[in-house]
């Protein structure tokens, strides 16, 4: 029989398996395939002795303390030949990387082969169902590039970085300004993510209007400062501003003081409002101009698109100000409905599908 229970990390939540002896599975909620391939669906439980010395080692990992994998009884459920890529993983000393190839090359004599492909092994690595422990996130593609993670190349990052990995030598797009440290974790963290929660939709809607004429370097480092003025983006608040609270805003040096974009700020989140109501939400109405696909489009110096301009004019004949196709395309790139990474960017994926249904 299986038990599951929910453990909160400063990553997300994640949902942990077990059988009352091993652990069998540790997934971020919503990662890429989630709770496979399970033989059984497992029972809801709260906590057990398993789960309590499972927590107690991720609250070290957390902690950047390193604790042993051999810590924690692990039985993963697959095939024995992914058992052996995992095995594998296993053996990445903390803080160390490999790639899909090295893998291959040192499985293949495992399995009385002379050579394997590092696309099976990447096969493998990707339905990895221990995150962290058996850390897949240890892997990275043969040009020293980053590549895929199931749970989510924001949180691959953010693990390498826990284990004290550099990214400095990582290349990433050209317009990172590598010299401010907020836009680059931007840039490493958000920037082309796909992104379907309608409040943080909402919030990136409001501040990408008030880049226009400017640049979202500038509105990025004034963003903390945007959510203390604007109601930590509280759309209901915002409906209600009034002309006072609009002139208290045009008093505070720390936003972008624009009547009119603040003005915009208001109408918009009624306009945002309707979409809701007419959609279920505004994530499903704005990917459901691409059919929940992301388009891949590597970084040029392109700053509209067709896609742009029907969504532009969309929003326009909805009521909103502030939303010309230049605005909208960085919109798509930042929420991540456009792939736009370059190719020799850390970042850069193929992956074309969105994932998920709202």
């Amino acid at each position: 029989m299986l038990f599951s229970t929910e453990i909160y990390s400063p990553l997300g939540i994640l949902t942990a398996v077990s059988d009352g002896t091993h652990i069998n599975g540790l997934w971020f909620n919503g990662q890429k395939y989630f709770m496979e391939p399970l033989p059984e669906k497992p029972v809801p439980i709260k906590d057990s002795a398993i789960f309590t010395k499972l927590r107690n080692w991720l609250d070290r990992y957390f902690t950047g303390q390193n604790p042993p994998i051999s810590d924690l009884p692990l039985k993963p459920f697959g095939s024995s030949f992914r058992k052996k890529v995992w095995n594998a993983l296993c053996e990445i000393s903390y803080g160390e990387m490999t790639t899909y190839g090295a893998i291959a090359r040192k499985i293949a004599p495992e399995m009385g082969r002379s050579t394997m492909s590092a696309q099976a092994v990447g096969g493998a690595v990707g339905h990895n169902p221990i995150s962290i422990i058996i850390p897949c996130h240890r892997v990275l593609g043969a040009d020293g590039s980053l590549t895929g993670y199931a749970g989510g190349l924001d949180k691959k990052i953010q693990l390498l970085k826990i284990e004290g990995y550099t990214m400095k030598n990582q290349k990433r797009c050209s317009w990172v300004n590598l010299k401010n440290e907020l836009y680059v974790k931007y840039h490493d963290e958000e920037w082309g993510r796909p992104l379907y929660d309608d409040h943080k939709l909402y919030e990136l809607m409001l501040l990408e209007s008030f880049q226009a004429g400017l640049s979202w370097e500038c509105v990025l480092n004034k963003r903390e400062n945007f959510r203390a003025a604007f109601d930590r983006f509280d759309i209901q608040k915002i409906i209600a501003y009034d002309d006072a609270k609009i002139q208290a805003l045009m008093k505070d040096p720390g936003i972008i003081r624009n009547r009119l974009k603040i003005r915009a700020a208001v109408k918009n989140s009624i306009a945002f409002q309707a979409i809701q109501k007419e959609f279920g939400s505004f994530s499903n109405y704005i990917w459901s101009f691409t059919d929940r696909q992301v388009i891949t489009e590597e970084f040029t110096v392109r700053t509209t698109s067709p896609l742009s301009d029907t969504i532009s004019n969309d929003l326009k004949k909805r009521g909103m100000t502030f939303v010309g196709s230049t605005i909208i395309y960085s919109f798509l790139q930042s929420m991540g409905v456009i792939n736009g990474h370059s190719r020799d960017c850390m970042c850069y994926c193929q992956n074309k599908k969105a994932g998920r249904k709202n």
